[in-house]
């Protein structure tokens, strides 16, 4: 992205505009030459062909900058990332230079680009709001110590209005929080070996949470810490009895599959016979690899099985592969788990979230 200058380009552009979670280019490679996708949306009873052009969000990735206007340089960048992977990714699955070693500068851009994909979404955004209402209710839900009967009262009538009301964070948080969030997963995936992957039989899916991870021990949850067991201690000042305050480790943790970092391997499908597939660090292997139609079949319904399940709004197939989505997506159920905390900060966890849908841009 040397090309492109933040400080330079203007805030103004891409305002107003409607901007892809899922980049229109990714779509249009399981699209038909009329640029339309079978779309299966859980808003929706029925799934239907949409153009790629209209699966996208008005102002998404706009944010209010320091000088309080709207500012569309988040989704210039984006743009300026998905250019350059939208190339590599050209580069990379021609059949001209199939078996070629793909060059580092192809591979930090698609690096680049699916580190992005895992924390741009509609999911992430949402995932933050309720990090903020967690945040708030740590800090104004919690059990009394010492306290007389009008605290505790007033304490329980908190507790009611929590169960009702919920805090929301700015939207800026999450696009505040996206490079911060990318770089680490993009330095990661620079280390693992990348292949990419032609299947000779079956189709491919996607979704807008289209990265999927694979472990040989993922049906084994990852535990949270328990609550810790504390016994309060007071001490006298001034002759007032004055409450020590203990510091409590609290552990979130995504529903979401496992991290990349403990992964076996990450795959993404970029079309309906394509992978890329970043493998374990200390494994080495081709550049480009074909598989029997005997192992495509096998990871197909695998991969596309992941796919409905991670599912958060949506999920995409090639117009002639329409019978992958015949059924409706599975429920989404709660986005993290809580550990070490008290047991109504944990239920509220627990339970699916009220509504999906995240704060927009000036609106909700």
């Amino acid at each position: 992205m040397h090309e492109w200058d933040p400080e330079s380009a203007d805030p103004n552009q891409q305002v107003g505009a409607r901007h892809h979670t899922v980049p229109a280019f990714y779509l249009r490679r399981f699209a038909n030459s009329q640029h339309q996708v079978w779309v299966r949306d859980r808003r929706s009873a029925r799934a239907g062909l949409r153009k790629e052009s209209d699966l996208a969000i008005r102002d998404f990735y706009t944010f209010q900058n320091t000088q309080g206007q709207p500012d569309g340089r988040m989704e210039q960048m984006l743009q300026q990332i998905e250019g350059r992977a939208a190339r590599a990714l050209r580069r990379v699955t021609s059949a001209v230079t199939w078996g070629r070693p793909i060059t580092p500068e192809d591979k930090a851009d698609l690096c680049v680009f699916v580190a992005f994909q895992c924390v741009r979404g509609l999911r992430t955004r949402r995932e933050i709001e309720l990090m903020a209402d967690l945040y708030v209710r740590l800090l104004q839900v919690n059990a009394p110590v010492g306290s007389g009967r009008r605290q505790i009262a007033a304490y329980r009538e908190t507790l009611r209005d929590f169960r009702t009301l919920e805090v929301t964070s700015h939207p800026n948080e999450h696009v505040s929080l996206l490079g911060e969030l990318a770089k680490p997963l993009c330095d990661h995936l620079l280390q693992r070996p990348l292949t990419v992957i032609e299947l000779t039989d079956g189709a491919l899916l996607t979704c807008d949470e289209p990265i999927v991870t694979f472990s040989d021990d993922e049906d084994a949850s990852d535990p949270v810490i328990p609550q810790a067991r504390r016994r309060t201690r007071s001490r006298r000042r001034q002759g007032q009895r004055t409450i020590r305050q203990a510091k409590t480790l609290i552990h979130i943790q995504s529903t979401r599959t496992r991290g990349l970092a403990r992964a076996d391997e990450v795959v993404m499908p970029v079309g309906r016979r394509t992978l890329l597939v970043f493998s374990p660090h200390a494994t080495g292997g081709p550049s480009h690899l074909q598989v029997s139609a005997e192992e495509s079949a096998e990871a197909v319904k695998e991969i596309n099985k992941r796919m409905l399940d991670q599912a958060y709004f949506m999920a995409f197939a090639h117009p002639d592969d329409r019978h992958l989505l015949a059924d409706p997506l599975p429920d989404v159920g709660p986005l993290y788990r809580l550990g070490g905390v008290h047991p109504e900060q944990a239920r509220i966890a627990e339970a699916t979230p009220s509504h999906l849908r995240p704060e927009l841009f000036r609106r909700r």
